[in-house]
């Protein structure tokens, strides 16, 4: 990783603009700022809802940004026209939880990596072909595939055509949306040091978007976690992952199982203390949106939107940062469950 940034992201806002019989304006992203440098990969991670894919999707261009601005190596593109976009196409690419309903089961998985360079870069027949072969040997499928249809291969081959699709534009950047999600374990591991390589021989930039803290943890750099549409914990992966301040991320690792008996009744104890705090209060916070979950909301949480503030190199919104790192925050159920 270099200290050059490729992508920044500043005071995001995404607003999806609904009827008020709907039940209103839905503010999926509130104010977000992230940076990926050069050959490094940023994970967002958060439940369904946090504003994940959204952010992913404002990068793209597939969602318009209604506050802040995004810069891709340097240029303002928040509100690029469609003439631009088509342009950083050839430098930022995209690959879906869902590779099969991405792909038209007629075309041949040679045509449908083709497509792209066509139809983006114009090339002659015989760059395109030795382009897909290239992109075809780098994720580690034969020659042959390009002759067959998508319904002739498994989820894991299917989800390493959806890479070597987007490595026939030879981007600089990748969004990788919910990318190994639907994978079972083994073949996620095999996608994920895939990612890993290419990453490492092609100089790539990742974002990479799951609800997995394990798998973000297992690949990225950098981990931004968000709720609510908000980030409440920024910092290196293995400081995040590892050794959590806010505890929505806590709350994230006690989710994901560990083969040690006693941690993993430790982990079972908390996720019970976070997934109960609250539940039989119908009291909205006017501050952080986690209080009504959080087993340490007290009267401050519910009333002042906490700030994002580092800390030995890791950015927490959480007014009880301190006492949670510390170990010697108190759960207090009742603060949460108060009327």
């Amino acid at each position: 990783m270099t200290e050059a940034a490729l992508l920044r992201v500043r005071g995001l806002d995404v607003t999806y603009r609904r009827a008020r019989l709907r039940g209103g304006d839905v503010h999926a992203v509130r104010g977000v700022d992230l940076t990926v440098g050069r050959g490094e990969t940023v994970g967002l991670v958060g439940e369904s809802g946090s504003g994940k894919s959204t952010i992913g999707s404002a990068v793209l261009g597939l969602v318009p940004a209604t506050g802040g601005g995004i810069e891709f190596d340097g240029a303002d593109i928040t509100h690029a026209t469609r003439t631009d976009r088509r342009l950083l196409a050839r430098r930022m690419q995209v690959v879906f939880q869902d590779p099969y309903g991405s792909m038209n089961p007629a075309h041949t998985v040679g045509d449908t990596l083709a497509e792209a360079l066509r139809h983006n870069l114009g090339l002659p027949a015989d760059e395109i072909h030795e382009r897909v072969l290239r992109a075809l040997d780098d994720v580690g499928l034969p020659p042959g595939a390009a002759h067959r249809y998508p319904a002739a291969f498994s989820g894991g081959q299917r989800q390493r055509i959806a890479i070597a699709r987007a490595l026939v534009m030879e981007p600089d950047f990748i969004v990788c949306d919910e990318a190994v999600s639907a994978l079972d374990l083994s073949v996620q591991a095999q996608v994920l040091n895939l990612l890993a390589r290419l990453k490492r021989d092609r100089g790539l930039s990742y974002l990479f978007i799951s609800h997995d803290l394990a798998v973000v943890r297992y690949l990225s750099d950098t981990i931004v976690v968000l709720y609510a549409g908000r980030v409440v914990e920024r910092g290196p992966a293995a400081l995040v992952a590892d050794h959590p301040s806010h505890p929505y991320t806590r709350a994230l690792l006690a989710a994901a199982p560990v083969p040690d008996p006693i941690a993993q009744r430790r982990r079972q104890a908390e996720r019970r203390l976070t997934s109960t705090a609250g539940t039989t209060s119908g009291r909205v916070s006017a501050g952080c949106a986690f209080a009504p979950r959080c087993p340490f909301a007290q009267e401050t949480c519910w009333s002042d939107q906490p700030e994002l503030v580092e800390h030995d190199g890791v950015s927490v919104a959480c007014h009880r940062r301190d006492e949670i790192a510390a170990g010697t925050a108190v759960p207090l159920q009742t603060s949460a469950g108060a009327a």
